[in-house]
Protein backbone atom coordinates (compact mmCIF):
# COMPACT_ATOMS: atom_id res chain seq x y z
CA UNK A 1 0.00 0.00 0.00
CA UNK A 2 1.05 3.22 -1.05
CA UNK A 3 1.91 5.74 1.44
CA UNK A 4 -0.76 8.44 -0.74
CA UNK A 5 -3.08 5.67 0.48
CA UNK A 6 -2.46 5.84 3.98
CA UNK A 7 -3.29 9.81 4.12
CA UNK A 8 -6.01 9.37 1.79
CA UNK A 9 -7.64 6.34 3.92
CA UNK A 10 -7.85 8.34 6.75
CA UNK A 11 -11.36 10.29 5.14
CA UNK A 12 -12.95 6.57 5.14
CA UNK A 13 -12.05 5.75 8.83
CA UNK A 14 -15.12 5.24 11.24
CA UNK A 15 -15.86 5.63 14.48
CA UNK A 16 -15.83 2.10 16.52
CA UNK A 17 -18.97 0.43 16.86
CA UNK A 18 -19.92 -2.57 18.29
CA UNK A 19 -18.93 -5.92 16.42
CA UNK A 20 -15.34 -7.01 14.68
CA UNK A 21 -13.95 -8.01 12.09
CA UNK A 22 -13.61 -11.70 11.21
CA UNK A 23 -10.18 -12.65 9.40
CA UNK A 24 -8.37 -15.70 8.68
CA UNK A 25 -4.70 -16.83 8.83
CA UNK A 26 -5.60 -18.30 4.97
CA UNK A 27 -8.44 -19.15 3.07
CA UNK A 28 -10.68 -22.14 4.10
CA UNK A 29 -9.80 -22.01 7.82
CA UNK A 30 -13.58 -21.75 8.95
CA UNK A 31 -14.13 -17.64 8.98
CA UNK A 32 -17.69 -18.06 7.92
CA UNK A 33 -18.61 -21.18 10.13
CA UNK A 34 -17.20 -19.03 12.71
CA UNK A 35 -18.89 -15.88 11.73
CA UNK A 36 -21.99 -17.38 11.77
CA UNK A 37 -21.71 -19.15 15.31
CA UNK A 38 -20.64 -15.86 16.98
CA UNK A 39 -23.90 -14.29 15.17
CA UNK A 40 -25.57 -17.14 16.69
CA UNK A 41 -24.48 -17.21 19.97
CA UNK A 42 -24.90 -13.14 20.28
CA UNK A 43 -28.18 -13.27 19.17
CA UNK A 44 -29.08 -16.08 21.97
CA UNK A 45 -28.06 -13.47 24.71
CA UNK A 46 -30.54 -10.84 23.51
CA UNK A 47 -28.09 -8.78 21.01
CA UNK A 48 -29.24 -7.13 18.05
CA UNK A 49 -26.70 -8.82 15.67
CA UNK A 50 -25.67 -8.36 11.89
CA UNK A 51 -23.51 -9.90 9.42
CA UNK A 52 -21.71 -8.62 6.54
CA UNK A 53 -19.22 -9.47 3.75
CA UNK A 54 -18.13 -7.13 2.09
CA UNK A 55 -16.68 -9.06 -0.94
CA UNK A 56 -17.12 -12.70 -1.95
CA UNK A 57 -15.67 -14.69 -4.63
CA UNK A 58 -16.89 -18.01 -6.44
CA UNK A 59 -20.38 -16.63 -6.00
CA UNK A 60 -22.69 -18.69 -8.09
CA UNK A 61 -26.45 -17.45 -8.21
CA UNK A 62 -28.88 -20.28 -8.20
CA UNK A 63 -26.18 -22.82 -7.40
CA UNK A 64 -27.09 -25.65 -5.05
CA UNK A 65 -24.73 -24.82 -2.69
CA UNK A 66 -25.31 -21.92 -0.44
CA UNK A 67 -22.99 -19.06 -0.41
CA UNK A 68 -21.39 -18.28 2.48
CA UNK A 69 -23.49 -14.89 2.17
CA UNK A 70 -26.55 -16.96 2.50
CA UNK A 71 -25.06 -18.84 5.43
CA UNK A 72 -24.35 -16.00 7.25
CA UNK A 73 -27.95 -14.50 6.92
CA UNK A 74 -29.75 -17.82 7.61
CA UNK A 75 -27.90 -18.78 10.96
CA UNK A 76 -29.76 -15.52 11.76
CA UNK A 77 -32.46 -15.31 10.15
CA UNK A 78 -30.95 -12.43 8.39
CA UNK A 79 -32.98 -9.79 6.00
CA UNK A 80 -31.23 -7.50 5.10
CA UNK A 81 -30.61 -6.68 1.24
CA UNK A 82 -28.39 -8.95 0.26
CA UNK A 83 -26.43 -5.78 -1.62
CA UNK A 84 -25.66 -4.51 2.05
CA UNK A 85 -24.79 -7.44 3.03
CA UNK A 86 -22.37 -8.14 0.31
CA UNK A 87 -21.67 -5.58 -2.03
CA UNK A 88 -19.38 -6.70 -4.29
CA UNK A 89 -20.21 -11.04 -5.40
CA UNK A 90 -17.72 -11.64 -7.70
CA UNK A 91 -18.08 -15.16 -10.03
CA UNK A 92 -14.57 -16.18 -10.06
CA UNK A 93 -13.36 -18.05 -7.04
CA UNK A 94 -10.05 -15.80 -6.93
CA UNK A 95 -8.13 -13.82 -4.87
CA UNK A 96 -10.57 -10.62 -4.27
CA UNK A 97 -8.51 -7.82 -6.94
CA UNK A 98 -8.30 -10.81 -9.73
CA UNK A 99 -11.72 -11.78 -9.52
CA UNK A 100 -12.99 -8.06 -9.64
CA UNK A 101 -10.61 -7.47 -12.62
CA UNK A 102 -12.07 -10.75 -14.69
CA UNK A 103 -14.81 -9.28 -13.96
CA UNK A 104 -14.56 -5.93 -14.82
CA UNK A 105 -15.11 -4.32 -11.50
CA UNK A 106 -13.41 -1.88 -9.12
CA UNK A 107 -14.08 -2.22 -5.30
CA UNK A 108 -14.31 0.69 -3.69
CA UNK A 109 -13.15 1.47 -0.01
CA UNK A 110 -15.73 4.60 0.35
CA UNK A 111 -18.88 2.11 -0.94
CA UNK A 112 -18.33 -0.83 1.49
CA UNK A 113 -17.59 2.18 4.23
CA UNK A 114 -20.99 3.48 3.91
CA UNK A 115 -22.71 0.19 3.62
CA UNK A 116 -20.58 -0.87 6.70
CA UNK A 117 -22.61 2.75 8.56
CA UNK A 118 -25.96 1.78 7.01
CA UNK A 119 -25.93 -1.84 8.70
CA UNK A 120 -24.30 -0.37 11.78
CA UNK A 121 -27.04 1.48 12.73
CA UNK A 122 -29.46 -1.31 12.08
CA UNK A 123 -27.51 -3.49 14.87
CA UNK A 124 -26.46 -3.13 18.28
CA UNK A 125 -23.58 -5.31 16.67
CA UNK A 126 -21.71 -6.04 13.53
CA UNK A 127 -19.95 -8.94 12.25
CA UNK A 128 -18.01 -8.66 9.22
CA UNK A 129 -16.26 -11.50 7.60
CA UNK A 130 -13.00 -10.59 5.38
CA UNK A 131 -12.35 -12.42 2.12
CA UNK A 132 -8.59 -14.67 3.10
CA UNK A 133 -5.91 -13.51 4.76
CA UNK A 134 -5.37 -9.28 5.47
CA UNK A 135 -2.77 -8.84 3.30
CA UNK A 136 -5.07 -9.98 0.25
CA UNK A 137 -4.99 -7.23 -2.39
CA UNK A 138 -8.99 -5.71 -2.57
CA UNK A 139 -8.13 -3.08 -5.09
CA UNK A 140 -4.75 -1.52 -7.06
CA UNK A 141 -3.84 0.48 -3.52
CA UNK A 142 -5.19 -1.23 -0.84
CA UNK A 143 -5.85 -4.84 1.12
CA UNK A 144 -8.09 -6.22 3.71
CA UNK A 145 -5.92 -4.81 6.17
CA UNK A 146 -6.37 -0.75 5.33
CA UNK A 147 -10.41 -2.21 5.05
CA UNK A 148 -10.47 -2.93 8.58
CA UNK A 149 -8.81 -0.07 9.40
CA UNK A 150 -11.16 1.74 7.66
CA UNK A 151 -13.74 0.42 9.16
CA UNK A 152 -12.37 0.70 12.90
CA UNK A 153 -12.94 -2.33 14.02
CA UNK A 154 -11.67 -5.03 15.89
CA UNK A 155 -10.41 -8.28 15.05
CA UNK A 156 -10.74 -11.97 15.82
CA UNK A 157 -8.35 -13.87 14.03
CA UNK A 158 -9.79 -17.68 12.80
CA UNK A 159 -6.51 -20.16 12.50
CA UNK A 160 -5.57 -23.85 12.20
CA UNK A 161 -3.81 -26.05 14.65
CA UNK A 162 -2.16 -27.67 11.81
CA UNK A 163 0.95 -27.94 10.34
CA UNK A 164 2.04 -24.28 9.40
CA UNK A 165 -0.76 -22.61 11.94
CA UNK A 166 1.85 -21.21 14.47
CA UNK A 167 3.82 -19.14 11.85
CA UNK A 168 0.78 -18.35 9.95
CA UNK A 169 -0.75 -16.92 12.91
CA UNK A 170 1.59 -15.23 14.29
CA UNK A 171 2.39 -13.25 10.64
CA UNK A 172 -1.24 -11.98 10.78
CA UNK A 173 -1.28 -10.71 14.72
CA UNK A 174 2.20 -9.00 13.37
CA UNK A 175 0.57 -7.49 10.09
CA UNK A 176 -2.48 -6.15 12.18
CA UNK A 177 -0.55 -4.88 14.93
CA UNK A 178 1.85 -2.66 12.47
CA UNK A 179 -0.82 -0.78 11.42
CA UNK A 180 -2.08 -0.37 15.05
CA UNK A 181 -5.67 -2.86 15.19
CA UNK A 182 -6.74 -4.08 17.84
CA UNK A 183 -6.87 -7.93 18.16
CA UNK A 184 -9.81 -9.40 20.28
CA UNK A 185 -8.54 -13.14 19.81
CA UNK A 186 -7.58 -16.12 17.63
CA UNK A 187 -9.68 -19.27 17.30
CA UNK A 188 -8.53 -22.07 16.24
CA UNK A 189 -10.66 -24.52 13.92
CA UNK A 190 -10.43 -28.49 13.87
CA UNK A 191 -10.35 -29.57 10.41
CA UNK A 192 -12.83 -32.09 8.70
CA UNK A 193 -12.97 -35.42 10.75
CA UNK A 194 -11.32 -33.64 13.96
CA UNK A 195 -7.61 -34.88 13.90
CA UNK A 196 -8.32 -38.25 15.49
CA UNK A 197 -4.70 -39.52 14.94
CA UNK A 198 -2.06 -39.70 17.73
CA UNK A 199 0.05 -37.36 15.52
CA UNK A 200 -2.77 -35.16 15.37
CA UNK A 201 -3.59 -34.01 18.95
CA UNK A 202 0.25 -33.70 19.23
CA UNK A 203 -0.05 -31.26 16.32
CA UNK A 204 -3.26 -29.47 17.92
CA UNK A 205 -1.44 -29.68 21.55
CA UNK A 206 1.66 -28.05 20.43
CA UNK A 207 -0.08 -25.16 18.36
CA UNK A 208 -2.63 -24.09 20.85
CA UNK A 209 0.51 -24.03 23.67
CA UNK A 210 3.21 -22.43 21.14
CA UNK A 211 0.86 -19.63 20.21
CA UNK A 212 -0.19 -19.60 24.36
CA UNK A 213 3.42 -18.52 24.67
CA UNK A 214 3.94 -16.10 22.04
CA UNK A 215 0.92 -14.04 22.34
CA UNK A 216 -0.27 -11.41 24.38
CA UNK A 217 -4.50 -12.28 23.26
CA UNK A 218 -6.26 -15.28 24.21
CA UNK A 219 -6.04 -18.28 21.99
CA UNK A 220 -9.04 -20.17 21.81
CA UNK A 221 -10.01 -23.56 20.80
CA UNK A 222 -9.25 -25.73 18.83
CA UNK A 223 -13.10 -25.26 18.00
CA UNK A 224 -14.16 -28.93 17.15
CA UNK A 225 -15.35 -30.00 13.64
CA UNK A 226 -19.48 -30.17 13.59
CA UNK A 227 -20.17 -32.64 10.79
CA UNK A 228 -23.90 -31.45 10.32
CA UNK A 229 -22.55 -28.50 8.54
CA UNK A 230 -22.02 -30.38 5.63
CA UNK A 231 -25.87 -31.16 5.11
CA UNK A 232 -28.32 -29.27 8.24
CA UNK A 233 -26.22 -25.56 8.07
CA UNK A 234 -28.28 -24.22 10.42
CA UNK A 235 -28.60 -27.08 12.74
CA UNK A 236 -24.76 -27.42 12.67
CA UNK A 237 -24.38 -23.67 12.99
CA UNK A 238 -26.67 -23.85 16.27
CA UNK A 239 -24.52 -26.80 17.62
CA UNK A 240 -21.25 -24.85 17.18
CA UNK A 241 -22.74 -21.61 18.81
CA UNK A 242 -23.18 -24.00 22.05
CA UNK A 243 -19.69 -25.30 22.42
CA UNK A 244 -17.59 -23.72 25.37
CA UNK A 245 -15.20 -22.07 22.77
CA UNK A 246 -17.97 -19.82 21.09
CA UNK A 247 -19.41 -19.39 24.63
CA UNK A 248 -16.36 -17.46 25.81
CA UNK A 249 -15.71 -15.93 22.27
CA UNK A 250 -18.79 -14.32 22.40
CA UNK A 251 -18.17 -13.11 26.21
CA UNK A 252 -14.43 -11.28 24.71
CA UNK A 253 -16.54 -9.61 22.35
CA UNK A 254 -19.58 -8.39 24.44
CA UNK A 255 -16.69 -7.09 27.14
Amino acid sequence: MSSEFKIQNSKFKTERSCGCFITGIDTGVGKTVVTAALAHCLRQHGISVGVMKPIETGYEPGSATLSDVARLQSSIDNHDPIDLVSPYRLPLPLAPLAAARRAGVTIQMGRMVDIFKTLAARHECLLVEGAGGVMVPIADRFDVRDLIVALGLPVLIVGRPALGGVNHALLTVEALRQRGVSIIGIVLTQPAGGGSSVHDHLQQESTVALLRERLDIPVLGPLRYEAALEHEWEQGVGRIADDPVMQELAGLLRA
